[in-house]
């Protein structure tokens, strides 16, 4: 009873409203959001506002640690993780399900990697509950993009799977990737804001954050909606992939947690961010690294039944378990 609580605390939250809102529209072939300059500038303002909220909190923890030993052991575990899951991911895929070599690598490195929107509303869901947790995490959600596509192109050339793409371009699109310089950017803002006392700054951008959220989230549902016809092609193992490497990570997480010793918020948070995984960075990579995996099958894997899962029901089953174990 109290999961099921949780789940109608978060499906009764504006966010999510927008985001089935979004499906539902899709159904009646409405169109919505058609410009994709107003679709990018939303998500770069989002993802701005969760740096700028990451920077604010980080300089009042390094005010209550100052070496940061917390967080540095946790950028590190989250950075074996991120190496490691990949690996996994891909021997479950060609055990139990058809799915081909490089399509394989392709999901393995999207849920080896986070997913920025599942993270900012599993912090929209804390904060309605008013849950408290430390903003550092967002450092870890800044870098663990990387691990993943790495792992995910080194299991490429261990497969002989080639690759269409040079050395350069590879750490060219890895670390001047946007979403996380946005994220690092917001960061060094919120620190410079934290520094010198301003305010009033950061309450005026954040101040229209949740609206900005609602309308991208609706845009999500809606893509997610127009997708639902390539759902037909996936098969029971594959679907199910879906939903159980999620929860799979979420259990790292609440281990890593636990052995960190981090609060019922903070842990959350940790078990979404290794529950969730990429519909934007990581195709993004994938689509220029090995263009022969078929995009048709790992996008809406990871956007169409990893993500709506991770925001309806893993999110809250991910609380009650920091509860119960944290």
């Amino acid at each position: 009873m109290e999961f099921l609580y949780f789940v109608l605390n978060n499906l009764l939250t504006a966010p999510i409203i927008a985001f089935v809102s979004g499906i539902l529209f899709s159904m009646k072939n409405l169109r919505v959001m058609s410009s994709d300059k107003m679709k990018l500038a939303i998500a770069n303002f989002l993802l701005f506002s969760i740096g700028l909220k990451g920077g604010i909190a980080f300089m009042g923890s390094t005010s209550a640690d100052p070496e940061n030993r917390s967080l540095f052991l946790l950028l590190g575990l989250l950075i074996f993780w991120g190496l490691l899951q990949p690996f996994f991911s891909y021997a479950l895929l060609r055990k139990f399900t058809r799915v081909d070599a490089k399509t394989a690598v392709a999901i393995s490195a999207c849920f080896g990697s986070v997913s920025v929107m599942t993270y900012i509303a599993g912090a929209n869901f804390l904060e309605k509950l008013g849950v408290e947790y430390q903003g550092f995490v967002v450092a870890a959600l800044a870098v663990m993009e990387i691990p993943a596509i790495i792992a995910g192109l080194f299991i490429s050339k261990l497969f002989n799977n080639n690759m269409n793409m040079s050395i350069r371009s590879l750490v060219s699109e890895v670390v001047f990737n946007k979403t996380v310089l946005m994220i690092f950017a917001g960061m060094f803002f919120g620190i410079l804001c934290s520094s010198f006392d301003w305010e009033n700054f950061p309450a005026k951008i954040l101040s229209v954050f949740k609206p900005m959220l609602c309308l991208f989230l609706f845009n999500m549902g809606y893509l997610v909606g127009k997708n639902r016809d390539k759902f037909g092609q996936f098969s029971w193992g594959l679907g199910l992939f879906g939903i159980y490497m999620p929860i799979i990570g979420a259990s790292f997480g609440i281990l890593l947690s636990y052995y960190l010793s981090m609060g019922v918020g903070t842990g959350t948070l940790i078990a979404v961010l290794t529950a969730s995984a990429s519909y934007i960075a990581v195709p993004a990579v994938m689509r220029l690294a090995i263009p022969e995996a078929k995009e048709a099958i790992y996008l809406p894997l990871s956007l169409g039944i990893a993500f709506p899962f991770n925001v309806i029901i893993g999110i809250p089953l991910y609380y009650q378990a920091a509860l119960k174990f944290l």
